[in-house]
């Protein structure tokens, strides 16, 4: 009896870290199409699977705040080669942050590098349009997808929209962040943001 609980033991955590497995190898095959020029992947794929990985759930966020604040600082001076290098230093950290695609795409369109300028749109706007994909953000249960907080306000920048409030909601085993918002022609509207894998890395983080 006790081997037969050993063998189930055994089996179920080959079977948990097959799974999580599973996630970094999908993750780092489209990763390496991405990081060597190949733009059209599947956005959502990349997005999902690296977001339960443990080197995105242990990304530096804290790290990546300070480096964006430094690089806008720098952007405002029109200082582009220091905005290459500090958005290429958030992409060591994560390579899914839209806010480094984009201030790498603008700073090398102005260092006079029209191919990386549009590969790096190419990689931002791949990954917005898997969020814009991921749902209708009517309600929480057909709410986009996001992967970090981050993307939330990133979606609502480029959609020109102005947040008035936020509070978290759920439906049945799906959480939400319900952002009531002012859409760019000033009307008031309500998204809804799919926030599971956030509340679930959380959970992985803090354990």
């Amino acid at each position: 009896m006790k081997h037969l609980a050993l063998t189930l033991f055994a089996a179920l955590f080959l079977t948990v870290t097959s799974y999580a497995d599973e996630y970094e190898k999908t993750c780092s095959d489209i990763l390496n199409k991405v990081k060597k020029g190949e733009t059209a992947v599947d956005y959502a794929a990349l997005r999902l699977n690296c977001a339960r990985t443990s080197w995105y759930v242990k990304r530096k966020q804290t790290k990546i705040d300070k480096i964006r604040k430094e690089m806008y600082a720098a952007a405002n001076e029109g200082k582009h080669a220091e905005v290459k290098k500090l958005a290429q230093s958030i992409l060591d950290l994560n390579y899914l942050n839209m806010t480094a695609h984009r201030m790498l795409s603008w700073s090398f369109k102005a260092l006079g590098d029209s191919v990386e300028s549009k590969r790096h749109l190419d990689i931002e706007l791949g990954l917005l349009r898997s969020i814009g994909q991921s749902g209708s953000g009517k309600n929480c249960k057909e709410g986009r997808i996001v992967i970090d907080v981050e993307e939330e306000y990133f979606v609502m920048q480029v959609m020109g929209w102005k947040l008035k409030r936020q509070r978290t909601v759920s439906d049945g085993d799906i959480t939400c962040d319900l952002m009531e918002v002012v859409d760019s022609d000033g009307n008031e509207r309500r998204e809804y943001f799919n926030v599971n894998i956030v509340f679930e890395n959380y959970r992985r983080n803090y354990k």
